[in-house]
């Protein structure tokens, strides 16, 4: 595992707690926000990132289209481009693993979707590509980074970063905003008449 680590638990959690306190709450009410309009308009939400990443992604998807449901209202239309194992492969096997996002977010995501890539470094070239992707063909783009954002940071109209190479962290984190943006969410449609 790259970047660094801690030795022990007290440690890892003055660290966890240190680093939670950096992340800047007003992108992550944006990401909120972003959510909020895609489901209001009604348009798709694509998440992806690699490895633990890819997981968080996942987990995030199960979150908006199951815990963040209230009834009487329509879900919100999102998919992980990570739980596709076969199109995945057969990508990163016959085009190129750079493709691997990008190959899919062609065929899903149209102008006015809401594109997140979750990536540790910032600089997965198969996140960067389809960043770049989506930044071209008119999707609103929200990068969760740790390190210093590497070269999607600056891509995103949303950036939540966390500051630290402990890659441990920075997934915690990663999964917190989700949990955050899920509990956000749904406050804000229990808010509102059943239509």
């Amino acid at each position: 595992m790259a970047g660094n680590i801690c030795t022990d638990a007290a440690q890892y959690f003055k660290e966890l707690a240190t680093l939670s306190a950096r992340v800047d709450p007003a992108q992550v009410d944006a990401l909120t926000e972003a959510l909020y309009q895609a489901w209001d308009a009604d348009q798709q939400v694509i998440v992806f990132g690699n490895g633990g990443s890819a997981y968080t992604a996942s987990h995030f998807i199960t979150d908006m289209v199951k815990t963040a449901t209230v009834p009487g209202h329509r879900r919100l239309r999102a998919i992980s481009l990570c739980d596709n194992y076969g199109l995945t492969t057969a990508i990163g096997n016959d085009i190129t693993y750079d493709d691997t996002f990008v190959y899919p977010l062609q065929a899903y995501g149209r102008p006015g979707d809401l594109a997140i890539a979750i990536s540790g470094s910032g600089n997965s070239p198969n996140v960067v590509r389809a960043c770049q992707y989506a930044r071209d063909n008119g999707l609103t783009l929200a990068c969760l980074t740790g390190f210093k954002g590497g070269k999607i940071g600056p891509m995103g109209h949303i950036h939540i970063n966390v500051p630290t190479e402990n890659y441990g962290i920075l997934e915690d984190l990663h999964l917190s905003v989700g949990h955050i943006i899920t509990q956000a969410f749904k406050s804000r449609l229990l808010a509102m008449p059943v239509s």
